[in-house]
Formats: structure tokens, sequence, C-alpha cells
């Protein structure tokens, strides 16, 4: 996949950095919403679009999940919480 998809605030970042080729999305935004913000910025930069879904320059399905950190499970935290 050409385009990274990252959650920043509003006017924190550029909707599209060309350098690191990343689309800023709002984190707070329901799943459906995310999909249409993206959608928006790719025809923007005039990337054709199927029906459903997000799709990257290359035609590659956009990743649009939320990341979640993975949470540590090491001794300490599991004996005296984190």
């Amino acid at each position: 996949m050409c385009i990274r998809v990252r959650r920043a605030s509003i006017g924190t970042a550029p909707l599209f950095d060309a350098v690191t080729q990343t689309i800023a999305l709002p984190p707070d935004l329901d799943h459906e919403r995310t999909v249409t913000a993206a959608r928006a910025i790719l025809t923007e930069l005039a990337v054709p679009q199927p029906r459903f879904g997000a799709v990257c320059f290359c035609g590659e399905q956009l990743d649009l999940a939320p990341r979640i950190p993975q949470q540590r499970t090491g001794e300490q935290v599991v004996s005296h919480g984190a």
C-alpha cells in the first residue's frame, strides 16, 4: 500500500503529506465517517474510488482500523497494575 493513514486533530497536520504519503483523519470519527473522509481526500488527489471502501493509488484497500497500542503484560504490571 502506498498511502498510510494517521489520526490527527483537525488543523494539526495537513490532510495529505506528499513527503510521507500519509493522509490525516480526525481520531474521533466512527468507521463510516472515517471511510467517507478518506474517500473524499483521495478523490481530491484524483485517486478513483470503488463503490465501497477506500483504495490507495496502487488500488489496494486502505487499512482504516484504529491502532490500539500493545498492552504491557510484564510481571510487574500484572502484579501491581498499570
